[in-house]
């Protein structure tokens, strides 16, 4: 424990539930480090995040952390609301501390907004008289205005501190440079953006891995790429773990949602000089976590065809 606490950071009241919300994703992990690290009270993480992307953001040996996903691991939770609410409802009912569940886009996404509402409702019910607190962050790109004030009703918006990003954090989730890459793994050249859509983006379309290539050392550099443009690929943690037939099947779906992503990003891009930056941020929130690809290439598709009405 810090024996001079940091006065400007502060503990959330005891007993409740309480959403964070940030519109970058990472800040709130580094305040939950700091206050580890300051007050030194009992955190339990459950995260879409593996425990080894995890542990770039916080250290894991102080902590109880629960891996949601599916894969073969001792710290891996099945992603359903009624295991993680047992879970947590049995961690609560002795000493004290601070509940996270980072995984609140993926959850509602998984199993629709109603049922995270009514499992939000049923934690605060258990949590009232405990010693535990639960915090739920997340972006407000990721969920539509009335979804927000739904939830910030049940679980009342707290205001963490900025935290500055230590510049070991920065270096050790810094992607590999591509120039470090096999060929296998080369950056496809981008065509030359017409002067319409010449708007700088970070995402890019990678070539295709063969599955001869594929190994699990290729596939951890292609999710640090991945990871580095800001895609969501919690789901080739599992890969990692699984024979390589399954691995390439996982690799493919999930290259195929990237790519489908990398084609809304330029179109995206089109509608945001457009004049229509407001639904261009969601959209891109929505791409990023590579879920709702379906709805944002029909609402593409409307808002384009409907400028050349």
């Amino acid at each position: 424990m810090s024996s001079t606490p940091n006065t400007s950071l502060n503990l959330p009241p005891k007993g409740r539930v309480f959403s964070i919300l940030s519109e970058e994703p990472r800040e709130p992990l580094h305040w939950l480090a700091m206050i580890k690290h300051e007050f030194d009270t009992s955190i339990s993480i459950f995260s879409r995040l593996s425990p080894q992307r995890l542990g770039q953001h916080l250290s894991l040996e102080k902590i109880e952390f629960k891996w949601l996903s599916e894969a073969m691991d001792p710290h891996a939770l099945s992603p359903s609301l009624e295991r993680i609410h047992h879970a947590i409802s049995t961690r609560i009912v002795t000493d004290s501390g601070i509940i996270w569940l980072d995984a609140v886009e993926y959850l509602i996404q998984r199993q629709g907004f109603d049922a995270f509402l009514a499992f939000t409702r049923s934690l605060a019910d258990e949590l009232n008289g405990s010693e535990w607190t639960v915090l739920l962050p997340f972006t407000p790109l990721s969920l539509d205005g009335t979804e927000i004030a739904h939830l910030r009703r049940e679980a009342i918006p707290f205001r963490i501190d900025k935290i500055k990003t230590s510049i070991t954090e920065i270096e050790k989730s810094k992607p590999e440079q591509p120039d470090s890459l096999p060929d296998s793994e080369h950056v496809e050249p981008e065509e030359s953006p017409s002067p319409e859509t010449a708007v700088e983006s970070p995402i890019k379309m990678l070539s295709s891995i063969a599955e001869a290539a594929l190994t699990t050392a290729v596939l951890s550099r292609r999710i640090d790429q991945w990871v580095g443009m800001g895609f969501d690929v919690s789901a080739l943690d599992q890969a990692m773990n699984s024979d390589s037939a399954e691995r390439y099947s996982i690799y493919r779906e999930v290259e195929e949602r990237v790519r489908r992503a990398v084609e809304c990003e330029r179109r995206i891009q089109m509608i945001e000089i457009r004049g229509h930056s407001v639904v261009a941020t969601k959209m891109r929130f929505r791409i990023m976590q590579l879920t709702g690809l379906n709805n944002v290439e029909s609402q593409l598709d409307d808002i384009l065809q409907g400028e050349k009405v």
